[in-house]
């Protein structure tokens, strides 16, 4: 029988794939570094490209992941209907 994951624990797989991430583009960056001299040619333009859409995935990813791992934690009225405050 499957196990269902809690909120938290998925929380945590998101944070795992995100350091994945972290580490592609590490190794973008680095192959970017190395065509410094052909800034303006398409494989350098290809590999902004993709680091583009790796940061983006990056940042989902992260707030996806803290958002899950925190979900049943107190908030500062951001999940109350009303605020008497």
């Amino acid at each position: 029988m499957k196990k269902t994951k809690s909120l938290h624990e998925l929380g945590l797989e998101y944070e795992r794939e995100a350091e994945k991430l972290k580490e592609i583009i590490v190794k973008k960056r680095g192959e970017l570094r190395k065509l410094k001299n052909a800034i303006c040619s398409n494989e350098a333009f290809a590999l902004k490209r993709e680091l583009k859409n790796l940061y983006s995935q990056y940042r989902d990813t992260v707030e996806t992941a803290e958002y899950l791992k925190s979900y049943y934690e107190p908030h500062e009225g951001c999940r109350e209907l009303f605020s008497y405050k």
